[in-house]
């Protein structure tokens, strides 16, 4: 699954963000906000996050199996730690 979503004008506060993100895009059920553009339903377990973030970066996170966890407690940090996995 592919969802992408627009946090540039969203004026959610950092750590509610956190929790509606899990509570929204981690579970089975994906119920989407105010933030979400679009979901598509690629055939894939996994589910790719892309999101447009406030800092004018583009972000890419790809939420399995091993790093499920991690993203619910934070995406941001699950963002971060990905990142460093590429360097």
């Amino acid at each position: 699954m592919k969802i992408t979503l627009d946090r540039r004008t969203c004026t959610c506060w950092e750590p509610a963000c956190e929790t509606h993100f899990s509570w929204h895009f981690l579970r089975e059920e994906i119920t989407p906000i105010d933030c979400t553009l679009e979901i598509l339903e690629n055939g894939k377990e996994e589910r790719t996050f892309l999101i447009k973030d406030r800092d004018g970066v583009d972000k890419e996170l790809v939420v399995g199996k091993d790093n499920w966890a991690e993203a619910y407690d934070s995406w941001q940090l699950a963002w971060e730690k990905q990142q460093a996995g590429k360097g």
